[in-house]
């Protein structure tokens, strides 16, 4: 057992350390991602090495690497020769993306009804939505709507469902901020996402199952009718 002044002394030094500073990397990636997903870029927009690197006051290596890290969250492609470019997304990849999403997030419902805790963070996402309107920051609803679905897969408790849905999520996000006019106002979206906490309430996977169900079905169809 350690003694009470090994204790303090832990304490103490616990108290002492400093957050580590954000490096510039960081800083332009948290930067650039941002404003991929406020619809900064269109669809299919390069992002030049020159002018994002003026525009951040930056360097070009610094560039490309939070450039690396933001195609492996899936909101970059890179083209060999051509550089980093934003993705748009065809008819097939909006299915497969929806799809996936819904075999993933099905686990998870099935894991919430059983223990049948609600998780906070998708009900303070709901009271983001209520709070927003779709001339806010775009990327407010689309974050709003990332920590919803997050919040169900954090509560299955499965280590491995949170990482193969942290693979799936940033393509969630970018779809979702290049077609945010699939809701005609910030209520609609927050009175569907209280649908499927109440789904999730009535402890009958068949009934949750079904409610979002709807909801992944109905979105790709809202999706694809956009093109």
């Amino acid at each position: 057992m350690p003694t009470l002044h090994a204790k303090n002394q832990a304490e103490d030094l616990e108290m002492n350390v400093e957050p580590l500073p954000a490096s510039a990397v960081e800083i332009l990636t948290h930067a650039l991602r941002r404003r991929i997903l406020s619809g900064d870029f269109q669809p299919g927009e390069f992002l030049r090495d020159v002018k994002m690197c003026e525009e951040h006051s930056t360097s070009r290596h610094t560039f490309r690497t939070a450039a690396q890290v933001l195609v492996t969250q899936g909101l970059l492609r890179q083209i060999p020769n051509r550089g980093f470019v934003v993705p748009e997304f065809g008819p097939d990849d909006i299915v497969d993306i929806t799809r996936v999403r819904g075999a993933i997030e099905g686990e998870a419902i099935r894991l919430i009804v059983l223990t049948g805790v609600i998780p906070s963070q998708a009900l303070e996402a709901v009271e983001v939505m209520h709070r927003s309107t779709l001339s806010s920051d775009r990327s407010l609803l689309v974050g709003a709507d990332r920590d919803f679905h997050r919040a169900i897969i954090a509560a299955s408790g499965s280590a491995r469902l949170k990482r193969t849905y942290s693979d799936l999520e940033g393509e969630i996000e970018l779809l979702l901020a290049q077609r945010q006019d699939f809701y005609a106002t910030a209520e609609e979206m927050a009175e569907e996402h209280e649908r499927l906490i109440n789904s999730l309430r009535s402890r009958h996977y068949d009934t949750a199952r079904e409610a979002f169900q709807e909801h992944w079905e109905d979105l790709q169809i809202k999706l694809l009718d956009q093109r």
